[in-house]
């Protein structure tokens, strides 16, 4: 088949002496044959209604169907629309025209198909690679485009990769922009993988770590950040946890932000992650009261560090009632009573006058709830006074929320 594909190539090359293929040497590193990035409404007049239009084609590059007595281009004419007239010019004009025919393939699921299956050589590599790198943007946030592109960055070479880099870098930050799109941020993702050892990532690293806030702000480029994280190691991705430390503050309090900040949490590595901890942590009293920070509490919690926990239990001392009453908050004082926290938060519901409120509330019936499950497997002193005061008002609470505490104390009992 190797043999077939070569053949095949040359004889594509043979009709036209100045046409050539791209190969490492023949493009620059801001190579470009138009210097303009396409105009994604464009339209060529390429009437792929049918897959035969292109895939005709590609049979002069696989071997089949091959005729080489006749124009190389008889069978590609007689497969498309009335319109269409291919731009097979000399030089640069014939790599662009060509560029525009086989990206409108690589947009349809079996074009894209047909051309991964090209990608079995290091000329076909090179032929291919020439063709899309004007439209590689374009290429990586289509829906079936992006596979092909997934399938060339994996067998581009190192400087085929530093080209695409500086086209998805300059002069604007196309890592960003593609990191938001649905298939966009899955070739993003791909492209980390494939860079993971290569020092071009610290390239992506920048471009990543420039729009932090923003990428994790949304709710699909976190996952690109997130990609980062799982594949790269804490020195690799020391820019972003930087930016998370910077921005920790801001980002906790946005809903989504929130949430990516939870997810970053959980997956950071390396020397920056205690530093990050301690942040939340010396927060925790304002973070816990706010509707969306107090999420980003309850992931550290669920951490079970030791001194991360000790310095979040005695920040929200004082603050327990009261965060007991609220939708959100009160989850954030069930986590602290399903940990190390159990006698802090205990201790002050005995001793607040608000105890038998807090166990009627709509809210704060869980976490009472919770400290008598608790405490009966944990702290057997603190379930009896918890039981003692409750017993006090089992008249008051056989109405409303208080229902559920009086359920939970008899079936303890």
């Amino acid at each position: 088949m190797t043999s077939m594909y070569s053949s095949s190539l040359e004889a594509l090359q043979l009709p036209f002496e100045n046409l050539h293929l791209f190969d490492n040497s023949s493009l620059s590193l801001n190579a470009s044959s138009t210097g303009v990035f396409p105009d994604p409404q464009r339209n060529h007049g390429l009437g792929f209604s049918r897959v035969g239009s292109f895939r005709s084609c590609l049979d002069y590059f696989t071997g089949e169907s091959m005729n080489l007595g006749s124009s190389m281009f008889d069978d590609v004419n007689s497969n498309v629309s009335p319109g269409f007239q291919p731009i097979f010019s000399l030089g640069s004009e014939y790599s662009y025209g060509y560029s525009n025919w086989v990206i409108d393939m690589a947009k349809t699921e079996e074009g894209s198909k047909d051309l991964q299956k090209l990608l079995s050589n290091s000329t076909n590599n090179n032929m291919i690679f020439s063709w899309v790198f004007d439209f590689i943007v374009e290429l990586m946030i289509d829906q079936s485009g992006r596979y092909l592109f997934q399938k060339l960055i994996e067998s581009a070479d190192e400087t085929q990769l530093q080209m695409i880099l500086e086209k998805l870098l300059v002069p604007h930050n196309y890592i960003y922009y593609a990191s938001l799109l649905k298939y966009g941020s899955c070739s993003i993702k791909k492209l980390i993988t494939v860079l993971e050892k290569s020092p071009l990532i610290t390239c992506v690293i920048k471009a990543l770590s420039d729009k932090f806030e923003k990428l994790m702000m949304d709710p699909i480029g976190h996952y690109v950040i997130f990609e980062c994280l799982d594949v790269l190691d804490s020195q690799t991705n020391d820019p972003l946890n930087i930016q998370a430390m910077k921005h920790c503050l801001e980002l906790v309090r946005h809903e989504q932000g929130s949430v990516s900040m939870s997810g970053f949490v959980t997956r950071i590595k390396g020397p920056r992650r205690d530093q990050l901890l301690k942040l939340i942590s010396r927060n925790s009293a304002f973070l816990a009261q706010d509707p969306t920070g107090n999420y980003v509490v309850q992931c550290v919690i669920r951490l079970q560090n030791p001194a991360m926990n000790d310095q979040i239990f005695r920040n929200l001392e004082g603050y327990y009632v009261k965060l007991s009453t609220t939708k959100t908050r009160s989850y954030v004082v069930e986590h602290c009573l399903l940990s190390s926290g159990l006698d802090r938060v205990i201790n002050e519901l005995l001793r607040s006058d608000r105890f038998v409120s807090v166990a009627k509330d709509r809210y704060g019936n869980y976490v009472v709830q919770t400290a008598l499950k608790e405490s009966k497997k944990r702290e057997i002193s603190l379930h009896g006074s918890l039981v003692v005061k409750l017993e006090q008002h089992l008249k008051c609470l056989q109405h409303g929320y208080g229902r559920n505490v009086v359920s939970v104390l008899r079936c303890l009992q």
